[in-house]
């Protein structure tokens, strides 16, 4: 039963986190403001590239997760090994793999860019926003290893102050490098992504500042991660790296698709998308505050109590969410002007702006129990779920609907929200199952 204590524990670790994180699509909404200001080819350009960036981003997403999972499952077990050390190897991971990667996305940036947009005004200022944000790959691969160690330690305060450090820096190097104020020039979008890769890099050191000062004496960059902890590292955030890379191409493939139908729809799109991750920060959240507790419990040797955790979260996910989604759902065209300002694609996006904050609360239960899953070493299930709704279900029917058909925003947002809901009953389902607590991870 969802008694107040339990709400409150949960709030605990949720409530930092969804503030950390809402910082960070803050900085994104103010990236996407600004840019809006130079007009539709710029919304555009930045929506395709913020999902290309997602798209190379997923190959160090399920750092996050393991981290978090094993530390908290270690605490939770009365581990006495250094705690640090799934932050080492979490470190480690994140700079093997973001070198390469980034040297690899460099070099294709302008093939990958000219193969999904076939608007010149759009490629022409996609390609050096989309390169600048690549650079920021082993920064935000180093970020969501200390993100989970942060959360799995249950200290997400730490990690909601240094997310609001990043935030107020960006704000000010993006008003800098965007206008041209202050002495700076003035480089338009790609001012945008130079920002968010100096605040990325910036959080970093901060995370090693607070760390060593804090757990210098725990292993911190001393004690060495054994092969079988990177091993297990890799065995648990290999499925959801997976399922953000054919997350984030499916996003970009949708966008592809809806830029057919119309540059007016893809800019709307871009906003829609945007506005909809607010509305389930909370949920993301949730989802790591329930990893926490779940894996804790499970260490302890309590799985009833494990699933309860779980349970309980979705059910406060889906309650808080929906009242979130009021606001948007009655007041859709104040949401959209802030940023949009071409009155036939706020007109367009209205009635799809209504039907995601209708449906937000209930589709935060795939956030909720598919993060707590990935921590648990369940992620293969899951995205399988993940992949194939999105890849067999709902881009064919964007397709057909949109490109084939010819219809419009309206008509693909009610193929959006079917594909919400039959994602939200299988990974439900996966969760009631209760395979998850099985598995040694």
């Amino acid at each position: 039963m969802l008694t107040m204590e339990r709400v409150k524990t949960i709030s605990v670790l949720a409530v930092p986190v969804a503030m950390a994180l809402s910082s960070n699509l803050v900085m994104s909404l103010i990236d996407l403001a600004m840019v809006g200001t130079l007009g539709n080819h710029a919304v555009g350009a930045a929506g395709l590239a913020a999902f290309s960036y997602a798209l190379m981003l997923a190959f160090v997403g399920g750092i996050a997760p393991a981290v978090q999972g094993i530390v908290a499952r270690s605490r939770g077990a009365g581990s006495t090994a250094p705690q640090c050390l799934p932050l080492n190897g979490g470190l480690l991971i994140a700079l093997v793999v973001g070198v390469p990667l980034t040297i690899f996305c460099l070099w294709i940036t302008p093939f990958l860019f000219s193969a999904i947009s076939s608007d010149p005004g759009v490629t022409a200022i996609g390609i050096p926003y989309l390169r600048v944000l690549y650079l920021s790959i082993i920064a935000t691969g180093m970020h969501r290893a200390f993100q989970g160690y942060w959360s799995g330690i249950e200290r997400p305060k730490v990690y909601m102050g240094i997310v609001f450090f990043m935030v107020c820096l960006n704000i000010l190097v993006n008003y800098m490098l965007i206008f041209g104020r202050f002495g700076a020039p003035a480089l338009g979008a790609t001012g945008a992504a130079i920002g968010t890769v100096i605040s990325l890099y910036a959080g970093v050191i901060v995370n090693f500042v607070m760390a060593y000062f804090r757990f210098g004496g725990d292993g911190f960059l001393t004690a060495r991660p054994e092969a079988a902890l990177l091993k297990r590292i890799f065995r648990i955030g290999l499925p959801l790296a997976f399922q953000q890379f054919f997350l984030a191409a499916g996003y970009v493939v949708y966008l592809w698709l809806v830029g057919q139908v119309g540059t007016a729809e893809l800019a709307a799109s871009n906003v829609l998308v945007r506005i909809s991750l607010v509305l389930l920060i909370l949920a993301s959240a949730l989802g790591m505050a329930s990893a926490t507790l779940v894996s804790r419990t499970l260490g302890a040797g309590d799985p009833a109590g494990a699933a309860q955790w779980g349970w309980d979260s979705g059910k406060l996910g889906v309650i808080v969410i929906t009242l979130l989604g009021l606001p948007i759902l009655l007041f859709p065209r104040l949401f959209l002007s802030i940023f949009l300002t071409d009155p036939h694609t706020i007109a367009i996006a209205i009635i799809p702006m209504q039907l995601t904050a209708a449906t937000a609360g209930l589709g935060s239960l795939i956030y909720v129990f598919a993060y707590t899953l990935y921590s648990l070493g369940d992620g293969n299930r899951v995205t399988m779920v993940s992949v194939g709704t999105q890849w067999f279900v709902f881009l064919p029917a964007v397709w057909f609907v949109g490109p084939y058909l010819r219809y419009g925003l309206l008509e693909l947002s009610f193929v959006q929200a079917a594909y919400g809901a039959l994602a939200t009953l299988l990974i439900t389902a996966l969760w009631a199952g209760g395979r998850w607590k099985t598995i040694r991870a």
